[in-house]
């Protein structure tokens, strides 16, 4: 998919057909480039973690036991896939954040299988922050900078930890690590995982994605959303940006869908942002996804629940829902796998340095 800004001449071109026209809504936010933006080849290894996820594909089966297929139907940019991966082995703690009201969703939680997968499989131990219900992004920054603070003190081995942000989960962890005294001592790697690092025009979509009606909330859940979605916003998310790059090694994957591939949950949603963004998940305009700096690792092919939230292997898939199939426990794994065999190679790379680099200097 190319990768183009519409910018200037473009953007002057629409502004005067809306203008003629008359007849075109109030734009809710501003105008943005009409495709992702293009990514430099330092910050680009969309191919390299393309070979990862396809080679860790090969080894996993759907929930109904049949193989997965072609991975390029869930990932751009993929080449030959390597041989069977190795034996998965951290050197960093693993903590993830997740999306707007996970905990209020009912029978799910965003990569739980997924979670549940590498400690069964691997031995691997990954940490969940539960935040409460719809709490700000500051809120919980606060929260996890203490809980990052305090378990590296009650380790022996101060290992450092790897973390993984999907939607608002990117910006809770931003959020924290500008909290945190010196973060490079504390933290490997940041990944972001469809991360609302630059907020959606969509934001306030989720007061309806969230009333308590809908049959995937917990009716027990508190319907008070407050400020927990405006917060979000574009115009909120770059005006609270406080770092020019980011302060840690960080890796952004992104989703984009059709239409057709888009869950009936999103309809509406995706075809406002089709207006301007012809790269979205229903939800996240893709660009919005990646922090700059940060070494972009690909376009996987789901709309914005189905990177993350299992509905498909419920039992009991709410019908609006209903393009729910992609291989999360896959893309997890194989971000793990990519994440830390990446800082190790820069590690060797730079055995004299003290701190790790900052994003888009841990290419090779």
């Amino acid at each position: 998919m190319a990768r183009l800004a519409a910018f200037g001449s473009v953007v002057a071109a629409l502004a005067l057909i809306a203008a003629a026209c008359g007849g075109a809504p109030p734009s809710p936010f501003h105008i943005m480039p009409s495709a992702l933006v293009p990514i430099t080849p330092a910050h680009n290894r969309a191919r390299a973690f393309g070979r990862v996820f396809c080679g860790t594909l090969k080894h996993f089966a759907d929930p109904n036991g049949r193989p997965w297929g072609d991975c390029s139907r869930y990932l751009e940019s993929v080449d030959a896939p390597p041989p069977k991966p190795d034996e998965l082995s951290l050197t960093s703690r693993v903590l993830f954040v997740a999306g707007f009201g996970d905990e209020c969703m009912k029978d799910v939680r965003a990569f739980g299988p997924s979670i549940a997968h590498l400690k069964d499989e691997h031995a691997v131990e990954v940490e969940t922050y539960r935040s409460a219900p719809y709490a700000s992004s500051a809120e919980n920054g606060r929260a996890i900078a203490r809980r990052i603070d305090e378990s590296l003190k009650a380790d022996p081995m101060h290992r450092r930890f790897i973390l993984v942000g999907y939607s608002k989960g990117a910006v809770d962890l931003l959020e924290a690590l500008d909290l945190l005294d010196g973060p490079v001592t504390k933290v490997s790697a940041l990944i972001t995982i469809a991360g609302m690092v630059s907020g959606t025009p969509e934001a306030r979509a989720f007061r309806a994605l969230f009333a308590p009606a809908r049959p995937w909330i917990d009716p027990r859940c508190p319907t008070n959303i407050g400020n927990a979605v405006d917060e979000l916003l574009p115009d909120v998310r770059l005006r609270l940006a406080k770092h020019s790059a980011p302060l840690v090694p960080t890796y952004a994957v992104v989703g984009v869908t059709s239409s057709e591939a888009t869950s009936k949950v999103f309809q509406d949603s995706w075809k406002r942002l089709s207006r301007y963004a012809a790269e979205q998940d229903g939800v996240l305009p893709a660009w919005h996804g990646v922090l700059d700096g940060a070494t972009f690792l690909g376009v996987v092919r789901a709309d914005h629940w189905a990177v993350a939230l299992p509905f498909d292997e419920t039992g009991n898939r709410p019908k609006a829902i209903d393009r729910n199939r992609f291989p999360r426990d896959a893309l997890f794994e194989a971000l793990l796998r990519f994440v830390s065999s990446d800082l190790a190679k820069t590690d060797r790379a730079q055995p004299s340095e003290t701190a790790s680099p900052r994003a888009g200097q841990n290419t090779h």
